[in-house]
């Protein structure tokens, strides 16, 4: 353990927690915003995984960290920002999930996108668009309230995110089996490694074939077609365009007022897919003035952020800094939204 071995055993901690679809991480802070210890365990994603599931991973962080921290010490506060929801839990849905493992009256679960944009803003307006494994968009105005849209998963939506272009590219494939195969359908049966298309059939509906390694077909496709495919080309295009709309949308609809909008930008694709996010920040320049900002914070150091402050801890310039050491500090990683 780190730091917390020589913290005053009457200082209290403030927990936050990043429950993505497939992994998440906890770390607890001291009032000064510094890193005491960290946690990771899988998914609290209670739809995808089950309630049984989530409450057993949930269990795995609590007790980590209560293993690591002192004994006596005391926890003030806990955000948990949860991929299953789109806004604050109801205190059914807390209970739920948190009861028996959280004290519940210090325990507040949100939405892992209010985190998420809580981290990137710091409260202020903005927008937060994620394109990872899934996607969403989140836009907060200057009166701290949020509007969210996307984030419905991958079957229902997820539009721009990696998983949605792999699909897209295996339809393209499978649409270039009726004429010319591409290097597109080429490069598609290499990495599932089948020599028919027809072979990845039962490889997808395999019980071991999950969302995430799907996804991953999307970066290898960057890496090795990028622009040279006309193919793949359009599929980023269109991706950006659904991404730079469904921004416009949270925008108008949360009434964020500032220009130049502040918009961050997060996860997998956006990081790695170049032709991707250029198409992005073009298409919003071309509906107002723009300031690509990087996040204040991840979505884990914004969860811990969120109880700072909702423990009435004003989150001052010397707190933040040393929220953004812990998250230069921390082997542990925020998850990608799914």
């Amino acid at each position: 353990m780190s730091s917390s071995t020589e913290m005053k055993r009457n200082e209290p901690a403030f927990i936050g927690i990043d429950g993505g679809g497939t992994h998440s991480f906890a770390i607890a802070v001291d009032s000064t915003g510094s890193k005491l210890t960290t946690a990771d365990a899988g998914s609290l994603n209670f739809f995808a995984a089950g309630l049984p599931k989530a409450r057993r991973h949930l269990k795995e962080l609590s007790e980590s960290l209560e293993r690591q921290l002192p004994r006596k010490i005391q926890i003030a506060r806990i955000v948990v920002g949860c991929a299953a929801l789109f806004s604050d839990a109801t205190k059914v849905e807390t209970k739920n999930l948190c009861g028996g493992i959280l004290p519940l009256d210090r325990t507040r679960v949100v939405s892992d996108c209010q985190t998420a944009c809580f981290g990137a803003t710091l409260g202020g307006p903005g927008v937060l668009i994620i394109a990872g494994t899934g996607s969403i968009v989140v836009a907060q105005n200057e009166a701290g309230q949020h509007q969210r849209v996307g984030g419905w998963g991958h079957i229902l939506g997820d539009e721009g995110s990696a998983y949605w272009m792999a699909v897209e590219a295996v339809k393209a494939a499978i649409a270039a089996e009726a004429g010319t195969k591409t290097r597109l359908s080429r490069l598609v049966r290499q990495w599932f490694k089948v020599r028919k298309l027809t072979e990845i059939v039962p490889i997808i509906h395999g019980p071991d074939f999950t969302k995430e390694r799907f996804a991953m077909l999307a970066s290898h496709l960057a890496r090795n077609v990028g622009r040279r495919n006309a193919a793949f080309r359009d599929i980023c295009r269109r991706g950006s365009k659904e991404l730079a709309a469904q921004a416009l949308a949270a925008v108008k609809l949360a009434r964020v007022k500032m220009r130049p909008l502040p918009v961050f930008l997060l996860g997998g694709v956006l990081t790695n897919n170049a032709l991707v996010r250029a198409r992005l920040v073009a298409a919003l320049k071309n509906s107002c003035a723009v300031r690509i900002a990087k996040p204040r914070l991840s979505p884990l150091l914004g969860a811990a952020a969120l109880a700072l402050r909702d423990a009435g801890i004003e989150l001052k310039a010397g707190i933040v800094a040393n929220l953004v050491h812990s998250d230069s500090d921390t082997t542990v990683v925020s998850s990608k939204r799914g």
